[in-house]
């Protein structure tokens, strides 16, 4: 067997499966998924073996067992400290014929640039809740609004509950979607709610800003 073959079988069996994500990073595809090396396997192979001082050899049946342990130790290594992009089938073929294009979508992606439209509808659904107390109830509408109704921001976010956080939802509406809002949060002081937990969302005026 090649030297690059067997290598790759040691990095598809115990890297590949904490790496890959669960949709095209490129267009949100989630059938016949691929892991894009960033950086080309050939390079890290030969990276790896310059640094252990071992010469290139194409069989792995030419290097000692001892060797081929280091070479399998170093390389899973340098592959941890690598950066990958998870793709569809259509789009690997793609970025492997026109780099440049795909990239281009890519860097949008890790740049948070969305979709106006839902910016637009977080906007005027932020607007019919200004200066409402948001309770647990109200707090889970908004999240699902944001996570099942807006496709470039929901898609992006890492949550564990059906309830964002009040400061990853600042994040979101400040820092992602760039609107002017703030979020406040506080605790009921009396009546039936008294010690439940709310939240504020408030429009910063250009004062404010400046």
């Amino acid at each position: 067997m090649e030297l690059k073959a067997y290598e790759r079988i040691k990095f598809a069996n115990n890297l590949r499966p904490l790496l890959i994500k669960n949709e095209c990073e490129c267009c949100g595809e989630t059938d016949t998924l691929h892991l894009h090396h960033d950086k080309q396997f050939a390079q890290m192979l030969k990276e790896t073996l310059d640094r252990l001082g071992y010469e290139y050899k194409l069989k792995k049946e030419d290097y000692t067992r001892e060797q081929l342990e280091n070479i399998t130790d170093m390389l899973l290594g340098v592959h941890i400290k690598s950066t990958y992009t998870t793709l569809c089938e259509k789009c690997h073929v793609e970025i492997h014929k026109n780099g440049e294009l795909i990239n281009h979508f890519l860097r949008k992606e890790k740049l948070n640039i969305i979709d106006i439209e839902d910016i637009n509808n977080l906007e005027k659904y932020l607007n019919s809740i200004l200066n409402i107390k948001l309770f647990a109830n109200e707090q889970q509408k908004l999240s699902e609004f944001i996570i099942n109704k807006l496709n470039t921001i929901g898609k992006n976010i890492d949550y564990r509950t059906k309830i964002i956080k009040p400061s990853t939802l600042k994040d979101i509406i400040k820092n992602v979607s760039k609107l002017n809002y703030n979020i406040f949060k506080s605790k009921e002081t009396k009546g039936i709610a008294k010690g439940r937990r709310y939240i504020i969302i408030s429009k910063i005026i250009e004062s404010e800003v400046l």
